[in-house]
């Protein structure tokens, strides 16, 4: 069985080694600078066997699940030698050419901190599987815990995986997943199965929303479908600054409270004293609402009618909101006329065609916010080459001991 040096850590956290025809391998769980025993794979990744000569740097994975589960892929690295690892794939992927001055403070959320989860569920017959998928697989891995929850969500797994064990699937297979978000009011349950739920499930969920102490448990056929709610014990709230939220089933928040709280500190920073602010897939509002002040107009766009609507009744109707596709249809610069700031928040894929139309427009702010440092370099050199200069970038790690970093940074339009 082939033995190898690790040189470096590649981008998703796996150990990097030089095969002896000079190609790279991938082993997962492997550190930099460690002798490691491997048996390979395919596609140029294979499987740690042992570690020969282990790296100061390592640790002891505080989850028993760690290498099945296709959640964490970095807690066998120690705390300060995962962070500088993090800041430095971000650096790396930030051209030189930007001249861009030092990050502000950093921020790196507590593990015990994600206030929401989705747990992958298949049938086949009388077979079931609840839990996490593991590492490039659909295989799910089940599980009774996991350590990067908030003890509350925590305590939710064992219950789940049992009412889903409980009810009565078609006999046919399939997957499906069920998503969880702590609220104040409790967790909100959603489960997206592609069968109409039966009579037993629906009779038997308020037993077990009152059971678990949940909120509510609501029910889609897919993604695409509006959420049906099966059983409201009290209608879920979210404290957003001064505002009080109460979100539709499956609306999008932040994975934890503290990186949410980080997050909307840089934008609130960053937009500074701009008195005519468009937020742009603004959602439910998780920065158009700490962002609303009294002498502030704040427009919000999202292609999403019902956080739209939760947004209109958290502010009052103070928050005048549109619906649009903003990858179809973007705001084009006549439309954004008279705007001091520009705040964003797109999905992974980032905002191309929005970027498109900021750069000619004359807006003298944007405040970009992004899950995904790769599409956010592609849409803030289109920015730049519109006339913005990238001023301020502050990290936010979410999501701890994942190879994903998110991160707000400030633009502002060259006079």
């Amino acid at each position: 069985m082939p033995q190898g040096k690790v040189f470096d850590l590649g981008r998703q956290g796996d150990g990097l080694i030089r095969a002896d025809d000079g190609r790279a391998v991938f082993v997962a769980g492997a550190l930099a600078g460690e002798t490691v025993e491997y048996e390979t794979a395919d596609a140029g990744r294979a499987r740690l066997v042992r570690v020969i000569d282990p790296s100061p740097d390592r640790a002891e994975p505080v989850c028993p699940c760690f290498a099945q589960c296709g959640g964490c892929a970095l807690q066998h690295l120690k705390t300060e030698a995962y962070r500088a690892f993090k800041l430095r794939c971000l650096k790396e992927l930030l051209p030189a050419a930007w001249n861009l001055p030092d990050f502000d403070e950093p921020f790196f959320a507590p593990f015990e901190s994600r206030r929401r989860a989705t747990f992958a569920v298949m049938w086949n017959g009388s077979v079931r599987r609840f839990g996490f998928n593991a590492r490039q697989s659909d295989r799910i891995v089940e599980t009774a815990d996991c350590p990067a929850l908030v003890p509350a969500l925590r305590r939710l797994i064992v219950p789940l995986r049992e009412y889903v064990a409980g009810r009565n699937f078609p006999k046919k297979k399939g997957v499906g997943d069920v998503s969880v978000q702590m609220t104040g009011a409790g967790a909100d349950i959603l489960f997206t199965l592609p069968f109409e739920p039966s009579a037993d499930w629906r009779s038997t969920a308020a037993d077990f929303v009152a059971k678990v102490g949940a909120a509510r448990v609501s029910w889609r056929t897919s993604e695409r479908e509006e959420a049906e709610p099966l059983a409201v014990l009290s209608a879920p709230e979210l404290r957003i600054g001064d505002f009080t939220l109460k979100p539709p089933a499956g609306v999008f928040l932040q994975p934890s409270q503290a990186g949410q709280d980080a997050l909307t500190a840089a934008v609130v920073e960053y937009v500074g004293k701009a008195k005519r602010v468009y937020d742009l897939f603004c959602g439910a509002g998780t920065f158009t609402l700490p962002l609303l002040q009294k002498k502030r107009v704040i427009k919000g766009a999202d292609n999403a009618p019902q956080a739209l609507a939760a947004l209109r009744a958290a502010s009052d109707g103070r928050v005048e909101t549109s619906v649009r596709d903003l990858f179809k249809t973007p705001l084009y610069p006549d439309e954004l006329y008279g705007i001091d700031a520009v705040v964003f928040d797109p999905p992974r894929a980032g905002a191309k065609a929005q970027c498109e139309q900021l750069a000619a427009s004359e807006v003298p702010r944007v405040v970009a916010v992004s899950c995904n440092p790769v599409s956010f370099v592609r849409d803030a050199e289109i920015l730049m080459r519109g006339g913005y200069e990238l001023k301020r970038l502050r990290p936010v790690d979410q999501f701890v001991f994942t190879p994903h970093m998110e991160l707000a940074a400030l633009f502002e339009k060259k006079l």
